[in-house]
């Protein structure tokens, strides 16, 4: 009777541990693609108009073209 409460505990434990590894694996990779499209927005309001950016990381690419400032005034 204790090996079996102790083989159950001992699988609970296992399947948690693992739950809690992929849990923090998403958390990481959410963080990293914040992190990625926030540095993204930050060169782009850095680029002046008619600019294009391209980036590529793991597979995903991102182009973007920054448009004419909108709007009538003239400088």
């Amino acid at each position: 009777m204790e090996i079996a409460v102790a083989a159950a505990v001992g699988t609970v434990c296992a399947a948690g541990a693992r739950l809690l590894y992929a849990w923090i694996g998403s958390r990481a990779h959410v963080r990293l693609a914040r992190l990625r499209q926030q540095g993204i927005s930050e060169r782009v309001r850095a680029l002046p108009p008619g600019s294009t950016l391209s980036e590529a990381h793991h597979g995903d690419s991102i182009r973007v073209r920054v448009g004419p400032p909108t709007g009538g005034a003239r400088g």
